[in-house]
């Protein structure tokens, strides 16, 4: 099975190296519709159940990745076409963006599928590498400082969390060349070490997650990002880089103390709520202002993992409701950049709702959604992990300022939201004019909406035996001590 998890990267990076080699044109959008059909394929032959990840966790991943960068890579021709044509893109670097997007989507599925903590860390600064290059692509000054500041900040991080990971498995006599995911059953180990490296490696994921301290790079790495980029970022990199760290302290969870990584995930998931809570309501820019409401939701995952039990099982949950959510306001945001020109409500991006009314519903609904409102997709898996917050005893109080810090995230974006879609231009000037909504960039939203507005409550159902074994894996893990 292994070798198969190694083949399905590979099948995507093969599709990256042609799109390098060929004569850029027409070829490009071949490539795309391949690639997509190749995911597609992965996911039907999975859920026939033709091939296995690892565990169900891998496999709820994977899907999250295939599905979404089948969004992303649909998005990218008709996104693509426009932003090139319109800032002057030389063929050249158009099939740069499409060879690295290939390769960056490679990555994250080695990310879901891979077993090997090494390999791991490989696959995670593989996404790092070629997502950096990508959020450059646009050669801007503000772009090339973003991607210089992405690379500092996060390869700082990828060093720590290697030494971090050696640390942790050596201190507890994980042999070296064999660290998969069983759990350690040894007794003789040196916890101090342990638990050093196991907060260097959360430190170090962290960074590659955006979680607070570590997120300094993502609100400018977002902004200026290519959208299908910056929904791949937002939804499945940071994502990916806390299943490895799920993984990790579920390996050394039985011999190192859990309650020092449950506190630790719990501190770094809180002040990431507490710092978009209050910056989102400063932003004036849609990439910018979801950027940190990654920030947000990501540190809402840290904070499932903490409490553990239902909450974990509502990490799970907001890893896939989340990536939803985030797809659609990233291309959304995109969208208006490319009809306005500008994605900064100061700079005209404003009364769209009435002059490009598709794309302001979609605003409209990403919005709701990403703020927790039911029946939307982050609704509930944002309920699993406050329920599981409040589960526990020593964990309510963690949950009550959760609860609050999302009410404050709440009315931020509820106040921010319509001096995009309401507002309208000076009194002196004239009414705006209608702006045309060119189809091939508003369809994959609408489908994108469907999965939004029903995925909380379906995906469990459509995927329901995988569903099952996921669940059933979670709360196995929940029951040793407090996390795992």
């Amino acid at each position: 099975m292994m070798t198969l998890a190694l083949w399905i990267p590979a099948g995507l990076a093969l599709l990256a190296a042609v799109s390098g080699l060929l004569h850029p044109g027409r070829h490009q959008v071949w490539l795309i519709r391949i690639a997509i059909a190749y995911l597609a394929a992965l996911l039907v032959t999975q859920g026939l159940n033709l091939w296995h990840p690892a565990d169900a966790l891998a496999a709820w991943f994977f899907v999250t990745v295939a599905v979404f960068s089948i969004f992303g890579l649909w998005y990218s021709v008709p996104y693509l076409t426009r932003e090139a044509a319109a800032h002057g893109w030389p063929e050249g670097r158009v099939q740069t963006y499409y060879s690295l997007f290939f390769l960056f989507v490679a990555a994250l599925t080695a990310v879901a599928l891979w077993t090997n903590f090494f390999w791991l860390w490989l696959a995670i600064e593989a996404a790092t590498l070629t997502s950096v290059v990508l959020v450059g692509v646009p050669q801007t000054g503000t772009a090339l400082e973003a991607a210089w500041k992405y690379v500092l900040v996060t390869e700082a991080g990828g060093f720590m969390a290697l030494v971090g990971t050696v640390m942790a498995l050596t201190a507890v006599h994980y042999p070296l060349f064999a660290w998969g995911w069983q759990p350690i059953r040894e007794t003789s180990m040196t916890y101090p070490w342990a638990l050093i490296g196991s907060y260097m490696a959360l430190a170090g994921y962290g960074a590659k997650a955006g979680l607070v301290p570590f997120h300094t790079w993502l609100p400018d790495a977002h902004s200026e990002a290519p959208a299908p980029v910056s929904g791949l970022l937002s939804g499945l990199k940071l994502a990916g880089a806390l299943v490895i760290v799920y993984r990790l302290f579920a390996t050394v969870g039985r011999v190192v103390p859990v309650d020092y990584l449950h506190d630790a995930l719990i501190a770094l998931g809180l002040a990431s709520l507490l710092l978009a809570a209050a910056f989102l309501v400063f932003q004036h820019d849609l990439k910018r202002l979801f950027a940190y409401s990654s920030i947000e939701h990501i540190g809402l995952i840290s904070l499932g993992m903490g409490f553990g039990g239902i909450a974990l099982v509502g990490a799970a949950l907001h890893i896939w409701t989340h990536a939803a959510s985030k797809t659609l306001l990233f291309h959304n945001a995109g969208t208006v950049r490319l009809l306005y020109h500008t994605s900064s409500h100061r700079e005209g991006a404003r009364g769209i709702l009435q002059r490009t009314p598709w794309t302001g519903a979609l605003l409209a609904l990403g919005s709701a959604a990403i703020v927790g409102l039911p029946p939307l997709a982050p609704f509930w898996s944002e309920w699993l992990i406050l329920a599981g917050g409040f589960h526990v005893g020593a964990d309510r109080p963690f949950a009550v300022i959760a609860a609050g810090l999302l009410v404050a995230i709440f009315v931020a974006i509820a106040r921010s939201i319509p001096r995009w879609l309401f507002t309208p231009g000076r009194r002196d000037q004239p009414p705006e004019a209608a702006i045309a909504e060119p189809s091939a960039l508003i369809v994959p939203g609408l489908v994108l909406a469907l999965v939004v507005v029903g995925g909380g409550i379906a995906m469990p159902f459509a995927a329901h035996p995988l569903w099952n074994q996921l669940v059933h894996q979670l709360a196995l893990a929940g029951t040793h001590r407090r996390i795992w």
